[in-house]
């Protein structure tokens, strides 16, 4: 009597399973259903280490290939590159008409009236910090192993910060770069801000840039710039999550709950790995592998597909 129990309960989870799973598909047809007329249109920068355009290492840029990557799963949506300079991109995706998407944003009030974003994230990185000259830390007497206070650090030694114009560092830097005096920031529009910014700071036209490792050690690498070196900030969490944003109509809100269901599998793949580990250097690979391994041991254990962890 206990066997056959057993086996009507193994029949009856079979089928709970199969059902869910139907479901799922389902879901997902219908999603492909309603955009299947339509090809995603996704907003690129010439923006390195993300987006690289005319390098030896062109398209090997860590955003244009997770774009390539979620398309491997979606391969029945096509999809078209937009180029913008990156001081307008966020102005093209809120205010287009057809509806466009960027694969990785960061999360802000101001922006979630035009933007709808995935509940997932789509890339995972440490977070910004500053790039300055050896010459400054040695000046200053600062210790590269030590995060810094940014603006203590630049109201006591009267330094000149440079930004890129429009771009988001998350939500506690931001409010942190408004208090800052005017006369002490420069932002730069237009196109490859941020190699710029670089030239600027080793031609001691700015002291400080901001950004994140990855970008300043492709930079570095890239001109050169043996004299430049990285420090962290205080008061910024380690790791900066990325998000898929899209204009905020109805295509784009169906758009973003596709690449939801897709990035929830996604991001637990090596492939996924290896390119949010590529353009960081070794000591810094490893502190970011760690969060990696842990949060897809995390994603592993969890029974509810979709559930926004962040």
């Amino acid at each position: 009597m206990t066997s056959a129990k057993l086996t009507i309960r193994m029949t009856y989870s079979e089928k709970c399973v199969k059902f869910f799973l139907l479901l799922l598909t389902c879901i997902t047809s219908v999603c492909y259903a309603r955009i299947e007329n339509h090809a995603i249109s996704w907003i690129t920068l010439d923006f390195p280490p993300y987006y690289i355009y005319a390098d030896r290492d062109e398209g090997e840029g860590r955003d244009e290939q997770v774009i390539s990557l979620l398309h491997t799963q979606l391969n029945k949506l096509d999809y078209y590159h937009h180029s913008f300079p990156a001081s307008r991109a966020i102005h093209e995706l809120s205010h287009s008409r057809s509806g466009y998407c960027m694969v990785s944003l960061y999360k802000t009030a101001s922006r979630q009236k035009y933007i709808t974003y995935t509940k997932h994230h789509s890339t995972v990185g440490l977070s910004p910090g500053l790039a300055l000259r050896k010459e400054t830390i040695q000046k200053l007497e600062l210790d590269v192993r030590q995060p810094v206070s940014l603006v203590n650090l630049m109201l006591k030694h009267d330094l000149t910060l440079g930004i890129a114009q429009s771009r988001s560092y998350g939500e506690k830097l931001d409010k942190l770069i408004e208090r800052l005096p005017r006369e002490q920031v420069v932002i730069r529009p237009g196109w490859d801000t941020l190699q710029s910014l670089t030239n600027m700071l080793v031609k001691k036209r700015v002291d400080l840039v901001l950004g994140y490792p990855s970008e300043h050690y492709y930079l570095s690498k890239r001109l050169g710039a043996d004299n430049l070196t990285q420090i962290a900030l205080i008061g910024v969490p380690l790791i900066a999550k990325g998000y898929i944003g899209c204009t905020n109509n109805d295509l784009g809100k169906k758009a973003v709950a596709l690449f939801d269901q897709t990035l929830v599998n996604l991001v637990k793949t090596e492939e996924y790995k290896r390119i949010m580990l590529k353009w960081l250097p070794a000591h810094l690979k490893s502190k970011l592998n760690r969060h990696l391994i842990n949060e897809t041991a995390q994603l592993n254990n969890e029974v509810h597909i979709g559930e926004d962890r962040n």
